[in-house]
Order: C-alpha cells, then sequence, then structure tokens
C-alpha cells in the first residue's frame, strides 16, 4: 500500500500546552527570571521530543490489505490489514481510521507483526480500489496527532450487489426472462461412487458414508443432473438491477447443487457445478459494460 505525506494535528491538549509554554516564555523575557527561563526550555524540549518520537513511531511500518470474504457492491466487507513493522523497536498506539471507525493497534511488537480486521464498503461493482484509510497516533503525550493517508495499490473485484428474488427451479421465467431449466430427474438409481470434488452434497450417500467412514454419491442414470441458464441482455434498461438479480441468483443455485450456465451476448458459459465456474459466472457479471 502506498503512503502518503505526514500531518500533524494539534490536540486540544496540545493547544493547551504550547499557549502554557509561550505565556511563560513571554512572562520570563519580561521578569528576566531564570526559573522561568528554565521551565520555558523544559517544555519546549518535552514538545520537540514529543514531536520526534511521534514521528520515529510511524516510521518503518508496511501495510497489506486484503479481503476475507467476497466483496459485494454496497455491502460491508470485512478486510484484513496486516502490519509488519521493520524497526528494532516497538510501535504504540496506533489508529486506523476508515471514515466510520477507528481500530486501535496498542502495541507492534519490533520486527514483527500483527492483524486486524475491519469493515469497508464498495459503492460500485467492477475492479475498485479500496477506501483511503488514515493511520494516525498521539504517542507519546497526545499533544499532537500525527499520521498520514494508505492507499491500495491493488484493485479488487467487487461484485454486483445481490438483490433478492423470489426463485423456483419450477418456474422457468422467473423473474425476468432471466432464468431457463434443464432438469434431468434423478429417479433411476444406478449405484455408488466415492466422492469427487464437484459432486452436490444432496447425492451423498450418508449411511453408507457413515459405515465406510469416506465420502460416498448416488449415482443415477440420467446423472443426476440439473442445470440453470442465466440470461443477460443487452437491451436491459434497468442493467444494475438485472445484475443485482442474477448474482443472487447465482448462489442460490450453485448453493442447491444446480449446474449453472450463463448467457450474455458476446459468451455462453456451459452449466457446470463447480466453485471455479461460480467465481467465473461472478466475474463477468461484476465487469459487464452492458454493450
Amino acid at each position: 500500500m502506498k503512503k502518503g505525506q505526514f500531518r500533524v494535528k494539534i490536540t486540544k491538549a496540545g493547544a493547551i500546552y504550547i499557549f502554557l509554554t509561550i505565556f511563560i516564555g513571554v512572562a520570563a523575557i519580561n521578569t528576566g527570571n531564570n526559573m522561568l527561563y528554565l521551565i520555558t526550555s523544559f517544555m519546549l524540549a518535552v514538545m520537540g521530543l514529543s514531536g520526534l518520537s511521534s514521528f520515529i513511531n510511524l516510521l518503518g511500518l508496511e501495510f497489506v490489505l486484503s479481503p476475507k470474504e467476497e466483496i459485494y457492491a454496497q455491502k460491508r466487507t470485512l478486510f484484513a490489514l496486516q502490519i509488519h513493522n521493520k524497526k528494532y523497536f516497538p510501535s504504540l498506539l496506533l489508529g486506523i481510521d476508515t471514515g466510520e471507525k477507528t481500530t486501535w493497534v496498542i502495541y507492534l511488537p519490533p520486527q514483527g507483526g500483527i492483524k486486524t480486521t475491519f469493515w469497508l464498503s464498495f459503492s460500485k461493482r467492477g475492479w475498485q480500489k479500496a477506501p483511503s484509510l488514515r493511520i494516525y497516533s498521539y504517542f507519546p503525550l497526545g499533544f499532537f496527532a500525527r499520521g498520514f493517508t494508505l492507499t491500495s495499490k491493488e484493485k479488487f473485484l467487487v461484485y454486483p450487489r445481490p438483490i433478492y428474488s423470489h426463485l423456483s427451479p419450477t418456474n422457468s421465467e422467473s423473474p425476468a426472462n432471466m432464468i431457463s431449466t434443464s432438469t434431468h430427474t434423478a429417479e433411476d438409481f444406478k449405484g455408488i461412487r466415492e466422492y469427487t470434488q464437484g459432486d452436490s452434497l444432496r447425492h451423498v450417500h450418508w449411511l453408507i458414508t457413515a459405515r465406510v467412514g469416506q465420502l460416498v454419491v448416488k449415482e443415477f442414470t440420467g446423472g443426476g443432473k440439473r442445470e440453470i441458464w442465466l440470461k443477460l441482455s443487452g437491451a436491459m434498461q434497468d442493467i444494475e438491477t438485472h445484475l443485482g438479480r442474477l448474482t443472487y441468483a447465482c448462489n442460490y443455485y450453485f448453493k442447491l447443487g444446480y449446474a449453472v450456465g450463463l448467457k450474455t451476448p458476446r459468451l455462453s458459459l456451459p452449466p457446470k457445478a463447480d466453485e471455479r465456474q461460480r467465481k467465473k459466472i461472478l466475474q463477468v457479471l461484476a465487469t459487464y459494460e452492458g454493450h
């Protein structure tokens, strides 16, 4: 991640301290009192050391931002921020401001790292940069809030906001002509075999699985295959709503174990039931340009 320029903000306590320092300094000049000169010098030294230590406290830090779950537009997503301290001494009292909430890291060990989590949201779908974060600290005395802005170099794929629709496998035109079904019934039992990646858990034979100690699935003469085609037309007026409904339908039918395909004006993805297919469909929906 990229760091911005350091910025310093005077806190209320810092403003009072500066005022007292100036007041005592003026009094020392007017009276010629050596004790007041010493006090003023001490207060200026403390102020200088505070500024220097707060600056050093924020040096030598590296940040890596990554999502902990899939990102959907207009929905809060949990992100993890890995912070690594390259210095030979710790960093203390680090604040991470997302604009909505501040997360605090009290202690960051020397030449060590820590991971913290917080929520971020994206307003649009597609490849997007994460919102800027503000990293700051009141260390050591709370007179100043010194920090910088942290921006992400990496772009994250944001899927369309899922919009709930009443879906039913028996209703092939629900909703808005975006779904067609091709269901091969699983009535004729053929046998059992060992579970392989991509098989639906609906076909697991749990009694035999418990007996032999490994997953086995039921096979049918029709393959037990149920297909759903999602349709995306370039002539749709409210394309964002349509994309949101298709996103919801995609996740819904994959969860039920269907093989899901996608038809757009530019491509056709044959129905498959594996996780890679779901990700591919969601990526197409996220990056769809509408022409």
